[in-house]
């Protein structure tokens, strides 16, 4: 499928962005509104380096974490309101993702961005290098660790493919993200801001 523009997916799929992350009624599509287009937000730049030890716990039942093809995911997606974290490749250049399903139950998801992919934040510069980003677990599934679990895997998978560096991006009062990428071994490396969907790129 082609990418299509970002404030074309904003809109096909604000609903269910919204109630996936502010929750629903009135206030949540003031938030919405307000730190997508109004508020100059700042953004913690995490780093992790691959070469040293880091969590060997792995996934197991009734969590089972997949990096699926483009089919496997347009199948996943068929029919289901689902926030734009899943649609990332229809509005931005990339293409591998990682999902974990608990009890069989689609439950999070998060993208991997490499050198030639389009990140908002990160210019990838380095072969060796690569970035999680847009990161979310479904409402019923949070408070369970799906998170960390998927990015230590998504960790090892990339290790195994010569990766090094694994970056993230996280707003800097997106709490249970920033905890699940420490707890999985990242550390601060540095900040970056935007205002609305202006923002600078930090080159890696």
């Amino acid at each position: 499928m082609g990418t299509r523009s970002p404030l074309i997916m904003q809109i096909l799929h604000a609903r269910a962005t919204v109630k996936n992350i502010y929750g629903g009624g009135a206030k949540a599509w003031c938030n919405f509104l307000y730190y997508g287009l109004f508020r100059f937000n700042r953004f913690k730049i995490l780093k992790a380096d691959l070469e040293k030890a880091f969590s060997a716990e792995r996934s197991s039942s009734p969590l089972t974490i997949h990096y699926p093809t483009a089919a496997e995911l347009d199948a996943l997606r068929s029919g289901r309101d689902l926030p734009r974290e899943f649609h990332c490749d229809q509005f931005q250049k990339v293409s591998f993702c990682c999902i974990a399903k608990h009890d069989n139950e689609l439950a999070y998801i998060h993208w991997i961005y490499r050198k030639g992919d389009f990140s908002r934040f990160l210019h990838i510069r380095d072969e060796n290098a690569a970035e999680i980003n847009y990161v979310i677990t479904l409402p019923p599934y949070r408070g369970r660790g799906i998170a960390t679990a998927a990015i230590l895997d998504s960790m090892h998978t990339l290790k195994s493919q010569g990766i090094r560096y694994l970056y993230t991006v996280i707003h800097e009062e997106n709490v249970a993200s920033l905890k699940s990428f420490y707890k999985a071994g990242f550390e601060d490396f540095g900040s970056t801001v935007a205002f609305g969907i202006l923002n600078s790129k930090v080159a890696v």
